[in-house]
């Protein structure tokens, strides 16, 4: 018995070291120019403005698809675009909310389709690698800690025999990177860019019971406690691709208006845009879809009487 509580001992002991090396030895190296480390940024500008304010929450489609800046004088109201990654996952995103909202804020939610509840946790622990608070916001895994320390420390062996090439150096600033936004959270690095050829992200929906739903029902009660108004938006995306995945969400569409217990503000087809509206996948739209769809919202808004 003794052997093996030793055993079991040692073998914890070095998971927590390996743990403790992959937060020190991530920390060190990552460079704040990644595209995540703009949460920083996004969480500086939350914390300094005074409530009410605008809140937009949601993935990329939001950070590369409004303009904050054109809300914000439109409707008087201080606006803050969360929208980062729909890889980090609706429960991030809401739990990123729940430490951010005060009384009398407005959240537009605006996930992409059928947006998945964990997400990725190697990007959830390198954007909290970048902004600690988002620790907060997702549960630390043990063993996948571990798994990236081992991928981590191969990677770093294996640079050891590579040739080192000079880097040059550019003053053009990278679309994902954390200098691609301005003040609000919108991404306006690639607004002068040329559209991509081919646009990436092209996927076909297997309808399903979007757990989603009860999440951001979850979510409503814990807004409404602190007197938040939340309401939801379908996003932004290619036509072609909502042709080919009409049922899934129209389906999902229902699955909303039956269930949900926040305002929906739009139809799927509102947001709907053809290639030449997209800067690179089928929710990023370029400075002209970007203008678009901002106009619109600002009418949906106003026709929905929502108040700020």
């Amino acid at each position: 018995m003794n052997k093996f509580i030793y055993k079991s001992l040692c073998f914890f002991g070095i998971i927590f070291i390996a743990i403790l090396g992959i937060n020190l030895s991530e920390k060190k190296n990552e460079k704040l120019s990644n595209y995540t480390a703009a949460i920083i940024y996004k969480h500086s500008r939350i914390e300094k403005i005074k409530s009410p304010k605008l809140i937009l929450a949601g993935g990329s489609n939001l950070a590369f698809g409004i303009d904050s800046g054109k809300l914000e004088k439109e409707f008087s109201i201080p606006v803050v675009n969360l929208g980062l990654h729909a890889s980090l996952g609706l429960s991030f995103m809401l739990e990123e909310l729940k430490h951010s909202i005060k009384v009398g804020d407005v959240v537009l939610l605006s996930p992409e389709y059928f947006l998945e509840k964990n997400g990725d946790y190697r990007l959830k622990k390198k954007t909290s690698n970048f902004y600690k608070e988002a620790e907060l916001y997702y549960s630390s895994n043990l063993f996948d800690d571990f798994n990236i320390y081992l991928e981590n420390t191969n990677v770093k062996y294996k640079g050891l025999f590579k040739k080192v090439e000079i880097e040059n150096k550019s003053t053009e600033i990278k679309v994902y990177s954390r200098e691609a936004f301005n003040k609000y959270g919108d991404v306006i690095a690639h607004l002068d860019k040329v559209n991509s050829k081919e646009l990436s992200g092209k996927e076909y929906f297997e309808y399903r019971y979007w757990e989603g739903i009860d999440q951001i029902n979850e979510f409503d009660n814990y807004a409404k406690k602190k007197n938040v108004k939340v309401y939801y938006l379908f996003p932004d995306f290619l036509k072609s691709e909502y042709v080919n995945n009409r049922k899934a969400i129209t389906q999902l569409e229902s699955d909303l208006k039956n269930n949900l217990t926040i305002p929906i503000l739009n139809k799927p087809t509102d947001f709907l845009f053809t290639d030449g509206f997209f800067y690179d996948t089928v929710y990023h739209l370029n400075k002209k879809g970007r203008n678009e769809r901002t106009n619109k919202l600002i009418v949906i808004l106003k026709n929905n009487k929502i108040i700020f």
